[in-house]
């Protein structure tokens, strides 16, 4: 077994991602100068309008916010066509009877995927570096809600990668893989309100329990209870503040590992449809 820098595979992936075809050369400068533009904005704009210490709590809790915005629109189409496309251009076959392993082929299709996602997000790193010098108790909530976007990160490639695996087409993977995300965005919306107004004996504190694995609820409540502003003592604090974001951590690890667990251990049933 290879390991996963010399995964073909990875190589293969990352080679097509960041060497794309010269006629797709000048829309990604396009987009990379644009892109670009935005985010020095965006860094000039926060550090004018920086106050104090607050300000950097503010712009943390933004920045935070970005990344994950980032992950949620993002990580489900990154992935969503690893198999499907392979399909539809009639070259899965070939890959299926070379010497590569189950286990090669799917961490290789997810890592290749997912590694020049992460280049992305590395772009909102300096502002939270920033954030941490500028108030320094803001270290932990910054640890935390970076560690809370690569754990969101993880769970919706590897659902991506699920929905491209048992799709033939790659609109039927996307549409998958979308739904599954969104079941978390606004599925534990929904159940949180329905468990408020149909359940009575269940109070509106006790139902953010589904709001502990939405990925923007936890966000706030994770600065606010590592580094709580003067003042802050939440008298009977409620689910979400008191859970987050150990959940979401745990819950998304533990379904990142059942799934890719899922995909190697079927893949005879998959791979040969």
């Amino acid at each position: 077994m290879t390991g996963w820098r010399e995964n073909p595979l990875i190589q293969r992936e990352l080679h097509y991602r960041l060497r794309p075809q010269p006629s797709q050369r000048l829309i990604i400068l396009v987009v990379v100068v644009l892109c670009s533009l935005a985010i020095l904005l965006f860094y000039w704009a926060a550090l004018e309008n920086i106050q104090g210490p607050e300000s950097f709590r503010d712009l943390l809790t933004v920045t935070l916010i970005i990344e994950m915005v980032l992950v949620v629109a993002g990580a489900p189409a990154v992935t969503a066509n690893a198999i499907s496309k392979e399909r539809e251009q009639r070259t899965w076959d070939l890959l299926t009877i070379t010497l590569l392993r189950p286990k090669e082929i799917v961490l290789g299709k997810l890592l290749g995927r997912v590694l020049p996602f992460l280049a992305l997000l590395a772009l909102g790193v300096p502002m939270v570096i920033l954030c941490v010098l500028g108030n320094p108790a803001l270290w932990l909530s910054a640890v935390l809600g970076m560690l809370s976007v690569l754990a969101t990160l993880a769970l919706y490639s590897a659902g991506g990668l699920a929905a491209s695996c048992f799709s033939r087409k790659t609109v039927t993977a996307t549409a998958l893989a979308y739904l599954f995300a969104g079941a978390w965005v606004f599925g534990t919306l929904i159940l949180w309100g329905l468990t408020s107004l149909l359940l009575p004996g269940i109070s509106d504190r006790e139902a953010t329990v589904w709001l502990t694995v939405n990925p923007f609820a936890v966000l706030e409540p994770i600065i606010e209870k590592f580094s709580p502003r003067s003042g802050y003592h939440p008298t009977s604090p409620d689910m979400l503040y008191t859970l987050s974001p150990w959940m979401l951590l745990t819950v998304y690890s533990v379904l990142t590992v059942v799934l890719v667990w899922v995909l190697i251990a079927t893949y005879r049933q998959w791979a040969y449809r």
